[in-house]
């Protein structure tokens, strides 16, 4: 009886292997945050776009100022959702570092501001906010003018034309530094909830707007940017919204690139490699049932690499794990709703290391010469 289960074992282990193999790779790679459609529609009645779920707009070129100066203007309602937090609206992407050098954002109740600089990590517990009690917001889902004015002294957000107390020192705008990038409208595969809100207009300039002109601007705007702006030199594009359909927006001055609406929300990934805050630690139910699983997730595969096989098999399963691991981190950055997490990589090997342990000590409890 022992010498036949022995036999069934290593007879039977490269297709049990293998099939491990496959099905780890399956857990891991699968996207966690279907469904994958674009969920970005038109307004009815328009102008302007609605945002809910995977939702996303990619303008097809960069737009860049190498003035050492930048404003980036809003017209949006604000989607104050209970309960999910740090959500994306707009922002820089920069596809040659992988980076994006500004994201504007929102949390249930308050704005949230990230630069290239400031929060080179990526870590959302990192990024700075203010509350809209702070910015004197009375109906959150009344129309809103955001800016953001970049320049050598850092981003400023501004609310209706009126500067706020969220500041980013150190991502600032250089002469003949380029700062921009590929215009992104709402989700991102970096970010780690989706915005719900409208957008009724965007607008860039390669120069900071006083906060006479954003004041006006925040008066003036009805659904969408006022018309008077189109005559603005400083114009690097210009966005109403005022298509109704389709899966393109056009820009209304000349030099500004269109924006599409993709099928699938594909990019930017997420560039953060084995990153230490792809867990949340503060939801202990989540965090435990994260370690836990991807810790028995790698002891069957390790226990089949390890069995009768000794020390050196015990060897073999650990580093096996620990390469099958690096590489689902790897791949996980370029995969939506995925996150590369130094936590899983230990959780992994330690598993690993587990289930060769097992191996080794039932070799002795079924009397099978471990050595």
């Amino acid at each position: 009886m022992k010498q036949r289960r022995r036999d069934r074992l290593q007879r039977f282990r490269p297709g049990l292997v293998a099939a491990n193999v496959i099905l780890v790779l399956i857990a891991v790679l699968t996207p966690s945050d279907p469904p994958w459609t674009n969920k970005t529609q038109w307004r009815e009645p328009g102008p302007g776009l609605k945002f809910g779920g995977v939702s996303q707009l990619l303008s097809e070129a960069p737009i860049i100022s190498d003035t050492g100066e930048l404003t980036l203007e809003v017209w949006l309602v604000p989607g104050f959702t209970p309960g999910i937090r740090n959500q994306e609206i707009i922002s820089f992407y920069e596809p040659a570092v992988a980076r994006r050098s500004l994201v504007l954002g929102q949390f249930p109740r308050g704005f949230i501001l990230k630069g290239r600089a400031d929060n080179p990590s990526g870590d959302p517990r990192n990024d700075e906010y203010i509350g809209i009690d702070e910015v004197g917001l009375v109906d959150p889902d009344q129309l809103t003018h955001l800016a953001l004015t970049v320049t050598i002294g850092g981003t400023t957000l501004h609310v209706n034309g009126q500067p706020t107390a969220l500041h980013l020192p150190e991502t600032a705008a250089y002469k003949g530094d380029p700062f921009g990038g590929h215009l992104l409208i709402g989700s991102s595969n970096a970010g780690w909830h989706f915005w719900l809100g409208a957008i009724m207009g965007v607008a860039v300039y390669d120069r900071v707007l006083t906060e006479a002109e954003l004041i006006t601007h925040a008066r003036r705007a009805g659904a969408a940017p006022d018309k008077a702006l189109d005559h603005d030199a400083s114009l690097l594009a210009l966005y109403r919204f005022e298509e109704g359909g389709g899966r393109r927006t056009r820009s209304a001055v000349a030099r500004g690139p269109d924006l599409t609406i993709p099928e699938r929300m594909t990019r930017p990934t997420r560039k953060t490699f084995l990153s230490t805050h792809a867990v949340d630690e503060a939801n202990v139910s989540l965090f435990t049932f994260d370690v836990v699983s991807n810790i028995v997730g790698f002891m069957p595969l390790a226990f089949l690499l390890a069995w009768k096989r000794g020390v050196k098999g015990v060897v073999v399963a650990v580093l096996a794990g620990f390469a099958l691991s690096l590489f689902a981190e790897l791949a996980q950055t370029q995969i939506v709703g995925r996150s590369s997490s130094f936590v899983d990589l230990v959780c992994n090997t330690l598993g690993a290391l587990l289930g060769g342990a097992l191996a080794f000590a039932f070799a002795f409890r079924f009397d099978l010469d471990p050595r």
